[in-house]
């Protein structure tokens, strides 16, 4: 997998998250200490926000090393089998920072993650075809992928229950930040638009050549 923090040596990807961390919690802890002396607590709030934008800087490489978390590409990633169903990611604002070329126009971007999605999915198919049941179920929120393009590649949309749905109103800030990355200037995504979708890995190989010829159009 061709991922430019994982390509280095263990020691700085450790320096990395060490200093992350220290960031991360150093800017919360100032954000609450301001909080408390002006007695601005709403800024608890911007405290909070912050955690969730920040976290995926050290919760993702540790994730991956403690085996919860698995790349199928650079931007496509899964968590652990359970209860028959495997739940995927796109990549997170760390695989953005670090995997994507800022200086791409924003449609060359949005082609380069979908085609990471692509790259993904076939990584999964060929790596459990004959190990998982084809009634392994994938199911993954995304709101790169339109329900027209899911549909051609064996998704389809499940319903978001009312958990999920807070944790997507929770995650606005990051949505939207990773969303204005895509797209290479700041954009809201609607919230419309971003959907659960599900397959199993059954019809997933029976998309397999479909997959493999889209992915092949978006090439970088």
């Amino acid at each position: 997998m061709n991922h430019p923090f994982y390509q280095k040596p263990i020691k700085e990807q450790k320096r990395f998250i060490i200093l992350a961390g220290m960031i991360i919690f150093s800017v919360f802890g100032l954000i609450i200490s301001l909080a408390v002396l002006t007695k601005f607590y709403w800024l608890s709030l911007i405290a909070a926000f912050w955690l969730i934008i920040s976290a995926p800087f050290v919760d993702t490489p540790t994730g991956k090393k403690s085996g919860k978390l698995h790349y199928y590409s650079p931007l496509f990633i899964s968590e652990k089998l359970s209860n028959n169903k495997v739940i995927f990611h796109g990549g997170t604002l760390f695989d953005y920072y670090f995997v994507l070329d800022f200086s791409q126009s924003g449609r060359r971007r949005t082609h380069f993650i979908i085609h990471n999605y692509l790259e993904g999915i076939l990584a999964f198919i060929e790596k459990h075809e004959s190990d998982f049941a084809d009634d392994t179920v994938l199911e993954g929120t995304s709101y790169i992928l339109h329900a027209k393009t899911a549909q051609k590649l064996g998704f389809s949309p499940a319903q978001t229950d009312g958990i999920q749905t807070i944790i997507l109103l929770l995650n606005y800030p990051t949505l939207t930040l990773s969303y204005s990355i895509s797209k290479g200037r700041l954009s809201f995504p609607k919230l419309s638009r971003v959907k659960t979708y599900q397959s199993t890995l059954g019809k997933l190989k029976s998309q397999k050549e479909k997959i493999k010829f889209l992915k092949d159009k978006l090439k970088p």
